[in-house]
C-alpha cells in the first residue's frame, strides 16, 4: 500500500473519531460530508443530511444579516469565526463555537467550505445557572433584610390590632374596619413568612427521609388540591437514597409546584410525578459530582416561554393577571430546595409541558 493511501486513511479515521463536529458542504451550502461527533451532536444521520442544505439547521435566534455577513466573509475567500445557536433533529436548541474556511481551487477562489464546530452547550448552561445563582443570592439577601423589618412592623400592628377589636362594639363600623386591617395584616404576614423561606431566614428542622414518604402523605390532598379535571400520575423509585429534608417544607413545595402546573394547563391536563436516583455520571453542569435522589413534576400544559424561563424563581415575579398571583409560589419552592441543599431546574418538555427537576444530595 503505498504511503498516501495510508495517509488519507488515517487522516479520515482522525476526522471520525474526533470529538469537533466537521461539514464539508459545496458553495451552495449542500452537505457533502459529515463526521460522527456531527450524527451524535445534531441527531440527524448521514443518510438524512448528506445532500440536504445546512441551513436545517437554523434556529431562528439568527437575524438574516448575520447569516449575510457570514456568507459573504466565506464567499470571498476569509476565514469566518463566530458562535452560533443551531437546532437539533429533536427541536432542541444549541450553542457551537464554528469555524468555516473556504477549500479554494486552483483558480484561487472557493470550491467547498469546511465548517469545524464545537460544542458549547454545557459552557453556556454553566454561566447562565452561575449568574441565576449570583442573581438569585442578591435577591435572597434583599429580599431577608426586607422582611425582616416588615414582619416585626405587622407582629406590632397585629398585636395591636387584637387590642383595639376587644375594646370595640361587635358589629360597629370600627370593629368592622379593625377586622380588616387585622385580616390584611395576617395575609401580609403570610407573604413575608414566604418571603423568609426563599431568604432562607425560616428555621428549618431537616431529618433524614426517602422524598416518597411526603409524597406518599401528600396523594389524597393532591388529588383533592387539583380537581377532577387533572389526572396525576406517579412513577416512585423503590430503591430511592435517603435524603435530609424537611418534609414538612418540601410537601409546601410540591403543593405551589402542583397548583403552579394546574394554573399552566387552565385547569385540565395531566402532570406525573416522579422519583429516581441519579448520578454521578449525567448531572446537570452546575451540580458536584456524587449521588442524589432526584424528584420531577411535569404537566401537559403550554410550558413555560423562553423569556420567562430565567425570571420565574424570582419574589413576585408573575405572569398571572393583577389579583391572580403574589409571585411569590415558585420563589418560595426555590427557597426550600436552597435550605435542603439541593438544586431546582426548570425547563420545557420537547413535546409541550413543562418539568421542574429536584437534586438533593444522597445521605450515606
Amino acid at each position: 500500500m503505498e504511503l498516501s493511501t495510508i495517509s488519507h486513511a488515517i487522516l479520515f479515521e482522525a476526522i471520525e473519531q474526533t470529538g469537533e463536529t466537521f461539514c464539508l458542504t459545496d458553495l451552495e451550502a449542500s452537505v457533502i460530508y459529515v463526521n460522527r461527533a456531527f450524527e451524535k451532536l445534531t441527531g440527524y444521520s448521514r443518510g438524512e443530511i448528506l445532500g440536504r442544505n445546512a441551513g436545517i439547521l437554523k434556529s431562528g435566534e439568527h437575524t438574516s444579516d448575520f447569516y449575510k455577513e457570514m456568507w459573504e466573509t466565506i464567499k470571498a475567500g476569509r476565514r469566518w469565526n463566530g458562535r452560533i445557536v443551531n437546532r437539533r433533529k429533536d427541536g432542541t436548541l444549541y450553542t457551537e463555537e464554528v469555524r468555516i474556511y473556504p477549500i479554494l481551487g486552483q483558480n484561487g477562489k472557493p470550491k467547498y467550505f469546511l465548517a469545524l464546530r464545537h460544542d458549547l452547550t454545557r459552557e453556556t448552561q454553566l454561566e447562565a445557572q452561575l449568574n441565576q445563582s449570583q442573581k438569585m443570592e442578591s435577591l435572597g439577601l434583599l429580599a431577608g433584610q426586607i422582611s425582616h423589618d416588615f414582619n416585626n412592623l405587622l407582629t406590632i400592628i397585629i398585636g395591636s390590632m387584637e387590642l383595639i377589636g376587644e375594646d370595640l362594639e361587635k358589629g360597629s363600623v370600627g370593629a368592622k374596619l379593625a377586622s380588616e386591617i387585622l385580616r390584611s395584616s395576617k395575609e401580609a404576614a403570610s407573604m413575608i413568612k414566604q418571603l423568609m423561606v426563599f431568604a432562607r431566614r425560616q428555621e428549618a428542622r431537616p431529618v433524614r427521609t426517602s422524598i416518597n414518604t411526603p409524597l406518599a402523605e401528600l396523594k389524597i390532598l393532591l388529588d383533592s388540591l387539583l380537581g377532577r379535571n387533572i389526572s396525576v400520575a406517579y412513577s416512585l423509585s423503590q430503591d430511592l437514597a435517603t435524603v435530609r429534608i424537611e418534609p414538612d417544607q418540601f410537601k409546601q413545595a410540591v403543593l405551589n409546584l402542583a397548583v403552579n402546573a394546574k394554573d399552566a394547563m387552565d385547569g385540565s391536563g395531566a402532570i406525573m410525578l416522579k422519583t429516581y436516583n441519579a448520578g454521578p455520571e449525567g448531572l446537570p453542569p452546575s451540580l458536584r459530582s456524587g449521588e442524589y435522589a432526584v424528584f420531577e413534576i411535569s404537566d401537559t400544559g403550554p410550558g413555560i416561554p423562553p423569556e420567562t424561563l430565567p425570571r420565574i424563581f424570582e419574589p413576585f415575579f408573575t405572569t398571572k393577571p393583577k389579583g391572580k398571583g403574589t409571585g411569590l409560589g415558585l420563589s418560595t419552592v426555590y427557597g426550600i430546595i436552597s435550605q435542603s441543599g439541593g438544586q431546582i431546574i426548570a425547563a420545557n418538555l420537547p413535546k409541550g409541558g413543562a418539568v421542574f427537576t429536584v437534586y438533593f444530595p444522597a445521605v450515606k
